[in-house]
């Protein structure tokens, strides 16, 4: 429902005006009513306006009726292919390897410095720093980290 404003504040409601007068000719050479419908010499109506694109769209195959996106192509989606194979059989022996390997690749979680330990260890040697300013750097996930400069991460040659 478009509602418009005159310049005088009167407010017209433009969709009520065209469905009250679709049956009204057009102004205009090309005699057609409001609605679209072509129109005879008497004013009847001789042929409907869905007809007449219908029409249209039928004698010209070549006009565009395909749909369109404005994102650009979708990426095409591969099938599930169902095989025919039977999974793999694994004898006593593979399953044994495979516990193995699973026991050698977990990390001894005593040979792991806490958290603790480690802030502690960085806080030591930024004691003995003095920060100057701090600087946005970008992570590789997007993320954005502050992240302190110090006043001797700069060299003679770095200030010139």
């Amino acid at each position: 429902m478009v509602q418009r404003k005159s310049n005088k504040g009167v407010i017209i409601d433009m969709e009520t005006l065209l469905s009250m007068n679709s049956d009204e000719p057009a102004v205009g050479n090309m005699k057609v009513n409001a609605a679209g419908d072509v129109l005879g010499d008497k004013g009847e109506v001789i042929q409907k306006a869905e007809d007449r694109v219908k029409a249209y769209y039928e004698a010209n195959p070549k006009s565009s009726t395909a749909q369109s996106s404005l994102k650009g192509a979708m990426p095409d989606v591969p099938e599930q292919v169902q095989s025919d194979m039977a999974p793999e059989l694994k004898t006593a022996e593979a399953e044994k390897t495979e516990a193995n390997q699973s026991v050698m690749d977990q990390v001894d979680p005593a040979s792991v410095p806490a958290p603790d330990v480690i802030q502690e260890e960085v806080t030591k040697v930024d004691e003995d720093r003095t920060i100057v300013s701090y600087k946005e750097v970008e992570l590789p996930n997007g993320d954005i980290e502050m992240v302190p400069v110090y006043e001797d991460d700069w060299t003679e040659d770095d200030k010139a």
